[in-house]
This record gives C-alpha cells, sequence and structure tokens, in this order.
C-alpha cells in the first residue's frame, strides 16, 4: 500500500503541471479525434524514467503530441520509446545539451516553433539537470521544475542543501519562463478547470 499510494500523487503532479504551469490543453473528456493545435512542438522531459516522467510521456501522448524528447538513462531508453518518447538521450552524455540542441528534436517542423517550448525538469538538481536545461531553454520557453532543487545532495558529513527559488539556480537566459512546482500545493488551485474535471466527488 505505501507504493501504491504514490501512483495518484505523481499522477496529479504531472497532470498540474502541465496544465497549471505549463499551459498545455488537455480537455477531458478528450474529443474523439482531438489533436492539439501546438501537436508538434517539442516537448522536453528530463529524468523521462522517473515516475513523474513516465507519466508525463504517457499523458502527453495520449492527447497527440508527437514531438516528445526523453532524457534518462540509456538502459531505460526502449521503456520510454514505448510510453510516447520520440527522442531520447543519455544524461550521461557530455555532449548530450549539444546533441539535443542539434538534432531533429528542436528543429523547426512543419507547423511548429523551432526550439524546445515546454520543459519539465522531474529531477531539481542543480548541476544533474537545472544546469544543463538552462542552457537549452531559449527565449519563449517555459521551464517547469519539480521542488526544492537539490544543491548539494547529503553525505556522512554534510546536510544537503536545497532552493526552493528555480531562478536563482542558474543562469537563464533572457525571456525564459522558470516555474518552480511545489508537488504537494496543487490543490490550493481549486479554481482551475482541470481540478474541477479530475477531482472525486464524495
Amino acid at each position: 500500500m505505501a507504493e501504491a499510494v504514490t501512483l495518484p500523487n505523481n499522477f496529479v503532479t504531472v497532470f498540474h503541471t502541465i496544465t497549471t504551469d505549463l499551459d498545455i490543453e488537455t480537455p477531458w473528456p478528450k474529443p474523439e479525434n482531438y489533436v492539439p493545435k501546438d501537436a508538434k512542438e517539442a516537448i522536453l522531459i528530463w529524468g523521462g524514467a522517473s515516475s513523474v516522467g513516465q507519466y508525463a510521456l504517457q499523458i502527453l501522448q495520449y492527447y497527440g503530441y508527437t514531438n516528445l524528447i526523453a532524457v534518462a538513462s540509456k538502459k531505460n531508453h526502449r521503456k520510454l520509446k514505448c510510453l510516447g518518447a520520440k527522442w531520447l538521450f543519455d544524461y550521461n552524455d557530455p555532449h548530450v545539451v549539444s546533441s539535443i540542441l542539434n538534432t531533429g528534436a528542436a528543429q523547426s517542423l512543419t507547423g511548429a516553433k523551432p526550439g524546445i517550448p515546454r520543459i519539465l525538469d522531474c529531477i531539481g538538481s542543480q548541476k544533474g539537470s537545472v544546469e544543463p536545461l538552462s542552457k537549452i531553454a531559449k527565449c519563449g520557453s517555459k521551464v517547469a521544475i519539480l521542488l526544492p532543487v537539490i544543491i548539494r545532495d547529503s553525505s556522512e558529513t554534510e546536510e544537503p542543501i536545497y532552493e526552493m527559488d528555480a531562478e536563482k539556480v542558474a543562469n537563464w537566459g533572457d525571456g525564459v519562463e522558470v516555474i518552480g512546482v511545489r508537488t504537494h500545493f496543487y490543490l490550493d488551485v481549486s479554481g482551475h478547470g482541470w481540478y474541477n474535471k479530475w477531482r472525486i466527488k464524495y
């Protein structure tokens, strides 16, 4: 039961983040033959193999987004491709940032804007995910980062260091919108339409 209880929490975290923070349309019930107007625009999920990342891929694929980029260790690539990822990159690759920027993943596609308009960081590590993403995000990008950002992991001799202000932890380019996602505070947005559509009434 302790493991099972995480399933709805992670699902709602993703749904809250992509609708409220990244402004991705997720109509419910989904109309028959529904195709999002920006279906071909790139969406990057850093930490695609995490529980939140896997839900993000599945929800976005369900709604018809076809240019999904996942960053995860190579051993998870086959699974993530089955969940909807079109492009797969290994965060262990020292050239991962340039690889993402220089391939078709971030290039202009028919009916889509160039670059990566929406980015979801499921890891929230200053060195491991936030700093690389700050080099990928361009003017007009929205970046949602699950909080807290880990500045330093704990060790036998040191306490961990966390930061709740996602804008402080990297040098973001002009015109990049950075959103820190407080994952357990989605009930505070009860006025949003997605909440009213998905909540269970008792």
